[in-house]
């Protein structure tokens, strides 16, 4: 068996992680983004079966929003998942209709999403860039079904 400095660390490639002083430019690929519910547990999320089948919502515990998108990531040059909250898609909310008074999509540009803080204290900021770079052609998206997405 391996020592502990020999152990190779897996980390779940298919969602990006947006660490504090790490930016990273994303091309949104998806026209809109799956809706999910999780609720808060001490082993991690718990996603939410809906309220007349859930034991956590039976139970008086509200369930979190959460959406998930295929992005195109310009740093790791690769599709992704981006999975996020009410404060970053309020943010891309605000964007996607302000390109709309200009005839574009949010499809049509490429988005800097940094992050500040760490864990529950973690925000993110979302800007819109000038110049989108060019993505390739044919790439293959994930499927954003809920028992499709595994967390």
């Amino acid at each position: 068996m391996a020592g502990y400095g020999d152990v190779v660390i897996k980390s779940n490639s298919k969602f990006i992680k947006i660490e504090a002083g790490a930016p990273q430019d994303l091309r949104i690929l998806d026209e809109s983004p799956s809706e999910l519910f999780k609720h808060a547990s001490k082993q991690g999320p718990v996603s939410c079966l809906g309220e007349n089948t859930c034991l956590k919502c039976a139970s008086g515990d509200s369930p979190t929003q959460k959406f998930v998108t295929n992005v195109y990531s310009h740093n790791m040059n690769k599709v992704l998942l981006w999975e996020y909250g009410g404060g970053v898609a309020k943010q891309l909310k605000s964007i996607a209709q302000t390109l709309e008074e200009e005839n574009k999509t949010i499809l049509d540009v490429d988005l800097k999403v940094d992050a500040t803080g760490s864990g529950k204290e973690k925000r993110y900021q979302v800007t819109p860039r000038m110049t989108a770079k060019p993505i390739p052609q044919n790439l293959t998206l994930h499927k954003l079904q809920n028992n499709d997405i595994s967390f």
